[in-house]
């Protein structure tokens, strides 16, 4: 792609429509509206928490020329939506009209006219929240499901446990503030977890997991691949082959692509061709 392209202007999400505090629209021009019946019709990409707007383009710039005449829809996640996750799903409640209009005219491939890529577990939060307000925001005679899609998740979903926990916060901080903070942030953690026990807060990275493997909420979902890694210090590698094989033996169709050495949500630096062949063979079938 040139060196022109709207992704990689000095604001590289200027050429997206904002449509709330989380959600971003871009829609392809009518030049290139007319695409294969084999591509996606709309792209959700839901993205980490706190991800920089220029990590984000790279992803958006990549899916533009891929698949020129699909829509692209994004929705962000913050640290605040972490701390407090009843915020999310009034924010996903704008990203489930669009999804909506999207499918107004019928689709006429028998390709998933809709492809979801999640990033890390904040991604997996606004997609668990997308499910419900799609649901909530149905018609007396609309599907409450969403559209025939695949689902790409990378680097998720994770559980919460205490060292995962850490790490997360702990994202960016120097070597040494490291070392100061660590007891503190353990000790929080530790906090965290029993009050989870005790059902005074919510085991949130826990219902998020499960409402993607929830039959009838996602019961259009045509196949999915989970991209993860051993070495991944912020989602444990194996709490993400469980929820493949829990997925399966709900009758979901599932691939496994295991890196080796990357980290969390880097992945595609590790090796970016094999990347992009992966969310190709998904999309593809």
């Amino acid at each position: 792609m040139s060196s022109t392209s709207p992704a990689t202007k000095t604001k590289p999400l200027s050429f997206m429509e904002k449509l709330g505090p989380l959600v971003f629209s871009y829609r392809p021009s009518e030049a290139s509206s007319t695409g294969a019946d084999d591509h996606p019709r709309l792209i959700i990409v839901s993205s980490w928490t706190d991800a920089r707007d220029a990590h984000i383009a790279k992803y958006i710039a990549k899916y533009q020329a891929l698949y020129p005449a699909a829509q692209i829809l994004l929705l962000k996640s913050t640290m605040s939506c972490i701390v407090q996750p009843s915020q999310i799903g009034p924010a996903m409640k704008v990203a489930a009209s669009v999804v909506r209009a999207a499918f107004q005219t019928p689709v006429v491939s028998s390709s998933p006219p809709l492809l979801i890529h999640v990033l890390s577990n904040g991604g997996s939060s606004s997609i668990a929240n997308l499910y419900e307000q799609y649901a909530a925001t149905a018609g007396p005679d609309d599907d409450k499901r969403l559209p025939k899609h695949v689902t790409i998740f990378d680097s998720c979903p994770g559980l919460f446990r205490i060292p995962r926990a850490v790490a997360f916060v702990s994202v960016g901080l120097p070597f040494f503030q490291q070392l100061i903070a660590a007891p503190f942030l353990y000790a929080f953690a530790a906090f965290w977890t029993a009050t989870m026990a005790l059902g005074l807060l919510p085991n949130s990275l826990s219902d998020w997991s499960k409402s993607h493997n929830v039959d009838e909420g996602n019961t259009t979902e045509v196949r999915r691949v989970y991209i993860y890694s051993s070495t991944d210090a912020l989602t444990d590698y194996k709490d993400v082959e469980a929820h493949a094989a829990e997925a399966k033996t709900k009758g979901f169709s599932v691939a496994l692509e295991k890196y080796e050495g990357s980290a969390h949500v880097a992945h595609i630096r590790k090796d970016e061709t094999r990347y992009w062949d992966i969310v190709k063979r998904i999309m593809e079938g």
